[in-house]
């Protein structure tokens, strides 16, 4: 092992001078949170600064308002280190070599993350392998063109023995048992210097200052007033995907006469609108985890980051956080905080209200179910038992044997799973906290909950979101300080997603009508006059209406061009007819002979009949890894052509702005155009929130 050591010595003296030179040019830096960033007085978070280098040159500094950072926020620092990006192939010997494979096929740069780069070439026909300045011999093992038996250094014998893939290509080799692989492009390496749980008391501007290798990168960040509007509660709604064009096209499914409403929606009377942007700090799209997070903590994220700024670490969970509006209001108040969803409690919209991760995926979700009971949210309600359960129970989606229903159960939550169980849970006197979880997955719509009812399998007793909304209700109200409570209608987006209209807007729908319960609840029970509602959305879909279809007509037809005969514009398009026998405000979507020709602008090929499907639509299926029209999704209806990437399953986010809508004390912060983080600034002015001043009480 004296070669390996002695290598690795060379390497790192080999890195130290590339480092040096770097330096001279100086090295990358990034500073977390990102220039421009927004704060209100005394709220936490993480400052973490990245430094593109093996290791800190000798002049780093890093100052706020030209005091060192340790001493201006009173926190120590830690130090981090890792490497990102880089392309190296795994080595594999799937392959053998063919007859033009010669030992010249070897030659090229190959790495090893202790030692660094290994550059192979032959030299007369010898292969020389250097390593950082260090050059070795490989003599060829006979009857295997891929083996070599190694001369000089610590490794003296030791064989080299190369590995081909499948398809005969060079994929690195092992000595030693240190894998080397072809080298693409090398790692960054990285120091980040990182301090936690800091607070800026001051309103006011703070210049962040780094010096690295003689040059100075800065970044300023705003501590903001807080007014106070005299809100002692915030009720947050978002409908995830909702758009303009969806809440007309939900308005007009519920009557028209003569250009009027016959059934306004609820949020139509809300004297206070404004539309908000979405766009991320690294994509002019977005999803709904950086757009939630930026509604609960007036930060502009990256795609898929919850509650934290994104940094290149290998660790999803690590990423330098900010507080949300909920963990102030319990932090400095002892607010009760609620979450109610359809969607899985863990998913990005619901959990920007508590969590914090750079990645929505399974791992982050897992840990955000954990954060959620560390944090103590008082009420959750939605989908996601899989999360919950071992990994040893079939269908769990957790990788540790943690029991997380016993766990909340312990930590003095009530805990119900069905709407029956949840009524009597709520009745009378309302338990201090309650966990309510319906489904192992998403909740299903409203249509299929009420209509086609054939496909909720065992799942047949859940509650509807108004239920869920006033449930929690009746348990955060019982904190005298008051509650922080976020109500999302997650599937009007996971319907727009596969070009269900029916089902999305019957989504939506239904969660215009739970804010008209809510009201109703806040006036019967004295409430009303101090709690400030919002109304909104973390992103919006390209769905839009352009006419009407006379089904009749087009179930005749045989052809596409015969079917679009149905489709009528203009004077010719008239209403649709959906009736409402039942008077409940929802359209009986199938009795309707006239429906509304609309869909969503992107998506895989697939056809379209304007009809309400009875099952749950797919309308495209993967053959060969490409998604191609599902021929059992509406299968009289026209083609669409697909305008999307080919590997693209369903629609996609676009960039509309989301309409905002708001009353009670403070509602007159929304009205006006602005991005959506300054939603978050709106709701804390409302409640007059100043952590500096209420956690120095």
């Amino acid at each position: 092992m004296k070669f390996l050591r002695i290598g690795l010595l060379v390497v790192v003296m080999g890195l130290f001078s590339v480092v040096l030179n770097a330096q001279a040019e100086a090295p990358v830096v990034r500073i977390l949170p990102v220039d421009a960033a927004q704060f209100i007085p005394g709220a936490m978070f993480d400052i973490r600064v990245e430094v593109e280098a093996a290791e800190l040159p000798e002049d780093f500094a890093v100052t706020v308002n030209g005091t060192p950072a340790g001493e201006f926020f009173g926190v120590e620092r830690t130090d981090d280190t890792w490497e990102y990006g880089g392309r190296v192939a795994a080595v594999v010997s799937e392959g053998t070599p063919g007859d033009d494979f010669t030992i010249d096929s070897l030659v090229g740069d190959y790495y090893n993350p202790t030692f660094g780069i290994a550059s192979v070439a032959v030299v007369d026909g010898v292969l020389n392998v250097t390593v950082a300045g260090e050059t070795v011999t490989g003599a060829l093992v006979e009857d295997n063109a891929l083996a070599f038996v190694i001369t000089g250094g610590a490794a003296d014998g030791a064989t080299a023995e190369f590995g081909l893939n499948a398809d005969g290509g060079v994929t690195g080799f092992t000595v030693l048992g240190q894998p080397f692989g072809v080298l693409t492009s090398l790692p960054t390496k990285v120091v980040a210097p990182t301090w936690r749980g800091v607070t800026a008391p001051e309103v006011g501007e703070y210049v962040v200052e780094v010096t690295a290798g003689g040059a100075t990168t800065s970044a300023t960040w705003t501590v903001r007033e807080v007014a106070s509007s005299g809100a002692q509660n915030v009720i947050l709604f978002v409908a995830d995907g909702m758009s303009v064009p969806t809440l007309s096209a939900a308005r007009v499914v519920r009557g028209m006469t003569q250009g009027r409403a016959e059934n306004p929606l609820v949020i139509d009377s809300f004297r206070y609108i404004g539309l908000a942007s979405t766009s991320s700090i690294d994509s002019v799209m977005a999803d709904s985890a950086n757009t939630a997070s930026a509604l609960n903590t007036g930060h502009i994220g990256s795609v898929n980051a919850t509650g934290s700024y994104s940094d290149t670490s290998p660790d999803r969970l690590d990423d330098p956080q900010v507080e949300t509006l909920a963990e102030m209001l319990k932090r400095t108040r002892g607010y009760s905080i609620g979450v109610v969803t359809t969607a899985d409690f863990s998913d990005a919209t619901s959990a920007a209200a508590f969590a914090h991760g750079r990645d929505r995926a399974d791992a982050n979700r897992n840990a955000y179910v954990v954060q959620a009971l560390e944090f103590g949210v008082d009420v959750l309600m939605g989908g996601g038992a899989r999360r919950l359960i071992p990994q040893s129970v079939e269908g769990s989606r957790r990788t540790d044997d943690r029991d997380l229903f016993a766990e909340f159960e312990a930590a003095g939550y009530t805990v119900v799973t069905t709407n029956t169980e949840l009524s009597t849970a709520v009745e009378g006197d309302a338990p201090a906290r309650i966990l309510g979880v319906f489904h192992p997955n998403d909740m299903n719509v409203w249509l299929d909950r009420n209509v086609y009812t054939e496909n909720l399998g065992e799942f047949t007793d859940q509650p509807g979101l108004s239920a869920m909304t006033i449930g929690a209700l009746e348990v955060l109200s019982t904190n005298e300080n008051g509650f922080y409570l976020t109500v999302e209608a997650a599937s009007v987006d996971k319907q727009l997603h596969p070009l269900d209209q029916e089902r999305a807007l019957s989504d939506l729908i239904e969660f215009d009508q739970t804010i008209g319960d809510t009201i109703a609840w806040l006036e019967a029970n004295g409430l009303a006059e101090n709690t400030l509602i919002v109304v909104t959305a973390d992103h919006g879909h390209g769905y839009e209406v352009y006419g009407t279809v006379n089904t009749e007509v087009f179930d005749a037809g045989t052809t596409d061009l015969e079917r679009r005969r149905a489709i009528r514009v203009y004077n010719a398009a008239g209403y649709p007819d959906y009736p409402d026998a039942d008077g409940d405000g929802q359209p009986e979507w199938a009795d309707a002979t006239i429906v509304l020709a609309g869909n969503v602008n992107n998506g895989p090929e697939h056809t379209e009949d304007f009809r309400v499907s009875p099952v749950p639509r797919v309308p495209a299926i993967n053959q060969d890894g490409v998604f191609i029209d599902n021929p059992d999704d509406d299968p009289n209806g026209i083609l669409i052509t697909g305008t999307l990437d080919p590997a693209s399953s369903t629609g996609v986010h676009t960039l509309q702005d989301v309409p905002v809508f708001a009353m009670g004390p403070g509602a007159e912060a929304f009205l006006g155009m602005y991005h959506q983080s300054e939603i978050f600034f709106g709701m804390a002015s409302a409640l007059g929130l100043n952590p500096a001043v209420e956690s120095a009480e």
